[in-house]
């Protein structure tokens, strides 16, 4: 069922007139990842940029795919993104476990210093909108003093409800910026149902959700060192920054990914056992057959 909600999701996007992106997919508890690489999704990014046309990307975490089973709003948001990138080192695991291996992990916060440079190199006028006034134009002031020549335009809406939002405002700011690239800031799964419901109107070729990206940049949070990152232990630096606000939800995911990923592994070794089983005894009612053809003959 998700995996069918994913291609519908697909087909629907080729009838907008954006890009269709011809990546390899692979599919982890429903969601389809692109299979992509950092350097081939600034190319991607790029085509979408040129293509003038209207694309919202989500880079998912487990907390996104654990969502993505439980809310079936959220899952048309997340399976109609243009891309979808893998931001979780326990998602590289669950696709080799699985048999069907992510080739990298393309997190937003390590997305966005190469698209920064990228975004220089090219010209690209880019535009952050989200988080709080003062974290927004530190992050903008550090980014321009690190890049000159980079056009950087800001914008923090009131925080409301989705539904609350003054999306005319919003758009009447982007198309007055006309950026090429939006990093959107409204966290998860508001950043990504306020994206699959607007893209289009906002007037600017890419939407990229970036999660705490923008907090990075401005300094306000700190990542965690480099080995934290590479084995998979981002979550706890994160936990330990703010353990009042992600506690509960790291905690809930933990278990919902855990017993998912164990059921999808039992079952695939299940199938595998099956298939096995199968195919021995075919080939022993085959010898059979044979061994009574020659006494036959």
């Amino acid at each position: 069922m998700l995996a069918d909600e994913i291609v519908a999701g697909s087909a629907e996007i080729a009838q907008t007139g954006s890009i269709h992106i011809h990546d390899p997919r692979v599919d982890v508890l429903g969601v389809s990842f692109n299979n992509i690489t950092l350097a081939q999704t600034l190319d991607r990014l790029h085509h979408m940029v040129a293509s003038g046309q209207p694309h919202y990307v989500a880079t998912a975490n487990v907390d996104f795919v654990v969502r993505a089973r439980q809310d079936s709003e959220f899952r048309r948001a997340l399976c109609g993104a243009h891309m979808i990138l893998c931001d979780g080192t326990p998602l590289l695991w669950a696709s080799r476990w699985f048999g069907r291996p992510l080739c990298e992990r393309v997190a937003g916060s390590d997305l966005v210093v190469p698209l920064l440079q990228f975004a220089a190199e090219k010209k690209f006028r880019l535009f952050f909108l989200g988080t709080t006034p003062e974290i927004n134009d530190r992050a903008v002031a550090n980014v321009r003093k690190q890049f000159p020549g980079l056009v950087v335009e800001n914008y923090s809406p009131p925080f409301r409800p989705l539904a609350e939002m003054d999306n005319d405002d919003i758009a009447r700011r982007l198309r007055a910026a006309q950026p090429d690239i939006v990093l959107v800031a409204f966290g998860s799964p508001k950043a990504e149902l306020w994206m699959a419901a607007n893209h289009q109107a906002m007037g600017a070729p890419v939407l990229i959700g970036v999660g705490a990206t923008i907090d990075f940049l401005a300094g306000h949070v700190k990542r965690a060192p480099v080995w934290m990152r590479r084995v998979g232990l981002e979550w706890i630096f994160r936990l330990l920054q703010e353990p009042r606000r992600l506690f509960r939800r790291y905690m809930m995911d933990l278990w919902h990914f855990g017993w998912a990923v164990t059921s999808e592994w039992w079952r695939l070794k299940s199938f595998s056992s099956s298939s096995s089983s199968s195919s021995s005894k075919l080939i022993h009612d085959n010898e059979d057959e044979d061994e009574k053809e020659k006494n036959i003959a």
